[in-house]
């Protein structure tokens, strides 16, 4: 039996619930001067918040497809990566753009397990020598890249229509996908190390 992804069921369900509630909204978003004042926690509950219905729409599907992906594979690794990508992200705003006085959304963790997803795949890839599987991640990853390309070069997004209540951040996206693919590199390291000391401890007994 297939492991129920909990914790990307109750995160997508806690955005549409935040969504609806104003005042939750106002004191969850990224806002630059609130945590000027020691409101750290908008670091992290900026991207349960969002910027009207088209945009909750797209962010929640995108993060319960791939939050579910990724927490079939690893519980640990999906709350891993949504901690570190939440973290940076909104650091990345922070320190890099200061013209955005808010932040809102999940696309820059839907990027983080996108990313995540894709470094699997590829890794899969190459441990079966498999060139299809390959060929799949290494387009997936450059159409990632297109996209915040465009993204960059018009000022609009591809998967949300623009209406004017917010600008796209195509750096989270960037964030999101280096955090999803290096902790995706971190753990494949790690459980190849922890094989290898089990193979070590065979040959010591």
């Amino acid at each position: 039996m297939k492991r129920i992804p909990w914790f990307t069921l109750v995160f997508s369900a806690l955005a549409i619930v935040v969504h609806f509630v104003p005042a939750l909204t106002l004191g969850w978003q990224f806002d630059r001067a609130a945590v000027a004042h020691g409101q750290i926690w908008r670091f992290f509950t900026a991207h349960l918040t969002h910027f009207g219905s088209d945009h909750l729409r797209w962010d929640v599907i995108a993060f319960a497809v791939l939050g579910a992906m990724v927490e079939r594979i690893s519980r640990s690794a999906f709350l891993v990566t949504l901690a570190l990508s939440g973290a940076l992200i909104t650091l990345g705003v922070w320190v890099a753009q200061p013209q955005f006085t808010t932040y809102r959304g999940l696309s820059g963790i839907d990027s983080a397990l996108f990313g995540f997803v894709v470094a699997r795949v590829i890794s899969e890839g190459r441990r079966i020598r498999h060139g299809f599987t390959l060929a799949v991640g290494g387009l997936a990853l450059a159409g990632f890249t297109a996209k915040c390309l465009f993204e960059l070069a018009t000022g609009d997004t591809v998967f949300v229509a623009s209406t004017g209540t917010f600008a796209p951040v195509p750096l989270a996206h960037l964030i999101g996908l280096a955090t999803g693919v290096a902790t995706a590199g971190l753990i494949r390291e790690r459980a190849i190390d922890e094989v290898g000391q089990l193979r070590g401890a065979d040959r010591l007994q």
